[in-house]
């Protein structure tokens, strides 16, 4: 994961200065493309940036989630003289929590727009080649960067989904807590710290399976397109 998140940073950092430019201008997707390309930014550059942005916002939405969870658990166990600040100090984290999953929501989109530029391009190109043996290896790599890509995709929203229901409970507890000190002393709110720490475990190995086919997407993108 570093040595293709470092390696995509080298190629993409020079070129930040069109995207900022592109941001502030509003500008559409192909004078987009186009910008980027004549600075010797490719299309599947741009997507392989923008996968392992989603890949990172996930990660700091999981991370957000924990965070929320352990501060969930502090404020259960606080002290009649800390439990105002545990609670407060659970709503900022719940904040956090969902600002974290907006961002990898918009990054879900962002990605969904390259991967339609790079994957609509790299199919009219085949019918550029005059060899049948490098268009028929174009056309593998497509399909596989393609298939890749879909694997990558379908993990992040199913990653984003499962945070749901977990999100869900954590702003009912924090909502109770919020109108009823005494509910921290509801057995029930003990017993769903375990199948919240389940359903967190069960994301970090998802992102696992996102890190390695994200590093393999990245590099993959980077030398078919040098």
């Amino acid at each position: 994961m570093i040595v293709a998140s470092e390696r995509l940073s080298r190629t993409l950092r020079w070129g930040m200065c069109v995207v900022l430019l592109g941001l502030l201008v509003g500008c559409q997707s192909s004078p987009y493309y186009a910008s980027m390309e004549r600075l010797g930014v490719s299309r599947g550059e741009v997507l392989a940036e923008r996968v392992d942005a989603a890949r990172q916002a996930q990660q700091r939405a999981r991370e957000a989630l924990d965070g929320a969870l352990s501060r969930l658990d502090l404020a259960l166990s606080a002290s009649p003289s800390t439990f105002s600040r545990e609670r407060e100090a659970l709503t900022h984290a719940l904040e956090e929590s969902d600002d974290a999953q907006r961002d990898l929501a918009w990054r879900l989109d962002d990605a969904d727009e390259a991967a339609e530029a790079v994957f609509t391009e790299w199919r009219e190109e085949l019918d550029d080649y005059h060899d049948d043996r490098y268009r028929e290896l174009s056309e593998r790599q497509l399909a596989e960067s393609r298939g890749r890509y879909e694997d990558i995709r379908q993990a992040l929203a199913t990653s984003r989904e499962q945070m749901r229901p977990l999100t869900e409970t954590l702003n009912d507890t924090a909502l109770l807590l919020e109108h009823e000190e005494k509910a921290r002393d509801l057995a029930s709110l003990g017993d769903r710290m375990p199948d919240m720490r389940d359903a967190l475990d069960e994301l970090a190995t998802r992102a696992a399976h996102i890190d390695r086919e994200t590093d393999a997407l990245v590099e993959a993108l980077l030398d078919v397109r040098e």
